[in-house]
């Protein structure tokens, strides 16, 4: 069996963050299971085996060594944990996040949002969209949702640009991680407050569930979830923002497919939103550990190694999807994609990340029916682990 392969030292954190499609296009074809020095990953590239390592937890256990998420969120967390401890740390989570509890309170918060921020740029003609609609939205409607009060766009937009510096920090420099561990620290800070109140009096909320589940004073309480609370807010605030700035830029570049979710709202926003999450995958990777055992497409990947499942490479596996795989296709045959992820460790809050996503395209396109991308500021993506548009330029008639 092949152990070792020499593609994957010419490749970059800077050529990453700059497109890494053909980068994963190139080891698809040429070396599917490979090592990363820059990173200090297995990169594990396409569908079949993406898929047949995250449904696997004894061969690909979630326990990655020294895993940048432990170390910015301050401890395992959902992310990172196997069998019963990940049932038990996601338990408090699916209480509030499953569809009826959405369909239940979100609707309300979501749409007075979006209400709000368009009622802000529809007279203006033009906005960067990232900023002026999808981060914010994307951010504020999740704080509440999930029981996050007295916090601004501003501050959590921050909060997840500087913690995702640390969880995404897989070659381990120091000045990113100093920036995330900062954060992190001014999170507990700012959230034990409200911590302290919910303690005395629960309120049904997804932090206060999480909250009560553990045991001890506040600070073990705290110490026990607050690790799976900043990842949601890394998944909940992103996922959703950067997801929907894709999926319109998707649209607007192929404007036959916008008059076509113009005309029919309703019955096409949820195939466009799927399209974009695969298309432009908002998150990279899923980590793993190595077990015994451990070979995908004929490489032996050593015991105890740290391994990527390349998300984004797997949406787009030509033997999976096709050959127009790389493109934004609105009428794409229906096909479950894993931007959410795949197995045990599947998304908590996707059902609640779709319902923002679509609700926020479809008052977007309906109240501002015009919309199209400025063709004098180009649209800029950049990242990885997590990738969207930095800006989306676009005009409208006001």
């Amino acid at each position: 069996m092949n152990r070792t392969s020499t593609i994957g030292d010419d490749i970059t954190v800077e050529a990453l963050t700059e497109d890494p499609y053909p980068i994963y296009a190139e080891l698809r074809r040429s070396a599917p299971v490979c090592y990363v020095p820059a990173v200090d990953l297995w990169f594990v590239t396409r569908w079949a085996d993406v898929m047949e390592a995250g449904e696997d937890p004894v061969r690909f256990p979630a326990s990655m060594p020294d895993s940048p998420l432990d170390r910015t969120l301050g401890g395992t967390n959902i992310l990172t944990v196997d069998g019963e401890t990940h049932r038990g740390m996601r338990a408090p989570m699916d209480t509030t996040l499953r569809p009826r509890a959405v369909e239940e309170r979100a609707p309300a918060i979501v749409r007075r949002i979006a209400t709000e921020l368009l009622d802000e740029i529809a007279d203006r003609g033009e906005a960067e969209l990232m900023g002026a609609f999808c981060e914010p939205f994307s951010v504020l409607t999740l704080a509440e949702a999930i029981g996050l009060r007295g916090l601004d766009g501003p501050t959590l937009q921050r909060w997840f640009h500087e913690l995702a510096t640390g969880t995404s920090n897989y070659e381990g420099d120091p000045a990113k991680q100093a920036i995330a561990d900062r954060t992190s620290a001014e999170i507990d800070e700012r959230l034990r407050p409200l911590f302290a109140e919910l303690l005395e009096h629960p309120d049904g909320t997804m932090v206060s569930d999480m909250l009560m589940a553990e045991e001890g004073d506040l600070d073990e309480r705290m110490r026990a979830f607050m690790p799976s609370l900043k990842l949601a807010l890394i998944g909940g605030l992103q996922e959703p923002g950067h997801g929907m700035g894709s999926t319109i830029y998707g649209l607007l570049s192929n404007p036959d497919q916008a008059t076509s979710m113009r005309n029919d709202l309703d019955g096409l926003v949820k195939h466009a939103v799927d399209e974009g999450l695969r298309w432009i995958s908002p998150i990279g990777t899923q980590g793993r550990a190595s077990g015994r055992g451990a070979v995908l497409s004929g490489t032996e990947i050593p015991e105890g190694a740290n391994v990527a499942l390349m998300v984004p490479s797997a949406n787009r596996d030509e033997e999976e999807w096709g050959p127009t795989a790389d493109r934004f296709d609105l009428f794409r045959p229906r096909h479950p994609h894993a931007g959410f992820g795949f197995g045990p460790h599947f998304c908590v809050g996707h059902y609640l990340a779709r319902w923002q996503v679509r609700t926020g395209i479809r008052m977007l396109f309906d109240r501002l029916p015009t919309l199209r991308l400025d063709e004098d500021r180009p649209t800029r993506f950049s990242g990885w682990e997590y990738r969207g548009p930095g800006e989306l330029p676009v005009r409208w008639e006001a």
